[in-house]
């Protein structure tokens, strides 16, 4: 990296640092504002690493291109769309009670999380990994478990901000698994925008009624169902990631 593009990214890293620190000390009760500084954050963080992306010379910034692997991102939506406890909200167990501006303002949230996630962790990280597992048996399926395990164990830092173990634990079991199989899409589709699509279609919709509303939409079918996609789920993607040969991927990620 040139010394310019060291410059760029040092200050991109230190404005996220600024308004995350501004974000701590301002504490204001407005609800729309940790929304708003999330949005800000995100963003300009989505914008270092398209430049990163573009530098390193990675093919993932292009529209989707979609063959034979074409059901990989549809079953990855099925399964964020899932995350919504749809039996809880129609009988009511569980409900929103946001107006449409705060739901909207939740919606560009999520849509900017997704971004700056898939395009750090999937656009830029997952083609490094795949420089790294180049030669090796399989090196497409070692490549999205090194990049969804760095995805997960970053959420360790949330134990800084007053999350309980228990629930760390759990958002760093989720969070690999979100990242494998948003590594999938990213192999089958040719396109990280695809990819940040799903990631906040499922962010929207496991986080809306904790964040948003109210009531516990897990009831047994709901548990029951979720269980079973994701077990065929994470069979189907993991055969695609065994079957996927590596000059394919290459070809699909990289271009040095």
């Amino acid at each position: 990296m040139k010394t310019r593009d060291k410059i760029l990214f040092a200050a991109a890293v230190t404005v996220l640092v600024l308004c995350e620190i501004a974000g701590r000390i301002l504490h204001p009760d407005a609800v729309w504002f940790p929304m708003a500084e999330t949005i800000l954050t995100r963003l300009i963080g989505a914008a270092v690493f398209v430049f990163l992306i573009r530098r390193m010379g990675y093919r993932v910034l292009g529209r989707p291109v979609l063959h034979g692997d074409r059901y990989v991102p549809l079953l990855a939506l099925l399964v964020a769309l899932n995350n919504l406890p749809w039996i809880g909200l129609v009988t009511g167990r569980a409900k929103i009670e946001a107006d449409s501006l705060l739901l909207a303002l939740f919606a560009v949230e999520c849509i900017a999380v997704g971004l700056f996630e898939e395009l750090a962790f999937r656009g830029f990280l997952l083609p490094y990994c795949l420089t790294l597992t180049r030669g090796r048996p399989h090196s497409v399926l070692l490549a999205a478990f090194l990049s969804s395990a760095v995805f997960a164990l970053v959420h360790l830092v949330n134990l800084f901000s007053g999350g309980s173990p228990g629930a760390v634990i759990m958002q760093i079991g989720y969070s690999f698994l979100i990242g494998g199989m948003c590594a999938c899409v990213l192999v089958a589709s040719r396109s990280v925008w695809v990819c940040a699509a799903i990631h906040a279609v499922y962010n929207f919709c496991g986080t809306v009624v904790p964040r948003l509303g109210e009531g516990n939409g897990w009831d047994p079918v709901t548990v029951t169902l979720t269980v079973l996609l994701g077990l065929a789920a994470a069979f189907l993607l993991v055969r695609f990631l065994w079957r996927t040969d590596e000059r394919e991927a290459e070809a699909l990620c990289i271009t040095k």
